[in-house]
């Protein structure tokens, strides 16, 4: 509950820009685990095929190595709006 609190004391554009970084996360995981299972519906063995053939990381692996670059960059979006907001009062 204190990241909620901390979030309410925020301006209004670092509210707005929270809620739309937050969607964005939300449909690209959405997005990609639709396309990672609707490519398995179409052929299963020609995907599993596929992906021994390629040795691709794994959706999962690959959504927490972008995930962890973004939560990265988003935390350092945060800090330099702290700073803004410090040098303007």
């Amino acid at each position: 509950m204190n990241f909620i609190k901390k979030i309410q004391q925020k301006s209004q554009s670092s509210r707005v820009l929270f809620l739309w970084v937050s969607v964005g996360l939300v449909m690209f995981v959405i997005i990609a685990i639709w396309l990672f299972s609707f490519s398995h519906n179409i052929n299963p063995q020609k995907a599993e095929q596929g992906l021994k053939k390629t040795e691709l990381p794994s959706l999962f692996e690959s959504i927490k190595k972008d995930f962890s670059s973004i939560k990265q960059m988003f935390q350092a979006n945060l800090k330099n709006i702290n700073l803004e907001e410090d040098e303007g009062q």
